[in-house]
Formats: structure tokens, C-alpha cells, sequence
């Protein structure tokens, strides 16, 4: 079920990336109380949920990522 929460979130218009953020980080801390690993996907997790108004943001960070 917090696998599920964290592939289905989705950033609301309503609220702010810092309170974004830190339900992203609630879900991963449950998701390592009960072993769940995924370090390597956390990035483009998060990346993914952002709004669409962040997206230049997103295209910079994975471009950075190709150099």
C-alpha cells in the first residue's frame, strides 16, 4: 500500500513544494520502516510528481544528469 502511495503521488495546485516534499519523505521513511528500497528511482520519483509548471526545472536537472 505506501509502494502504491508513492507511484500515485501527485503534486496538488494548492499546495507548496516544501509540504510536497515532505509527504515525498514521509512515504519513503514508511516505506524503510517495513524494508522497502528505492534509492536508486527516489529522484525521478519525485521529478514526476511535480507540477507542470516545474517543468523546466525537471528538464534541467535531467539534463545535468547526462553530462
Amino acid at each position: 500500500m505506501v509502494k502504491k502511495q508513492l507511484y500515485t503521488l501527485q503534486m496538488e495546485e494548492s499546495k507548496d513544494l516544501r509540504k510536497h516534499m515532505d509527504d515525498f519523505n514521509r512515504i519513503i521513511l514508511d516505506m524503510k520502516n517495513v524494508d522497502v528500497r528505492i534509492d536508486e528511482d527516489q529522484g525521478i520519483i519525485l521529478l514526476s510528481s511535480l507540477l507542470i509548471t516545474y517543468e523546466h526545472i525537471v528538464d534541467i536537472i535531467c539534463m545535468g544528469n547526462k553530462f
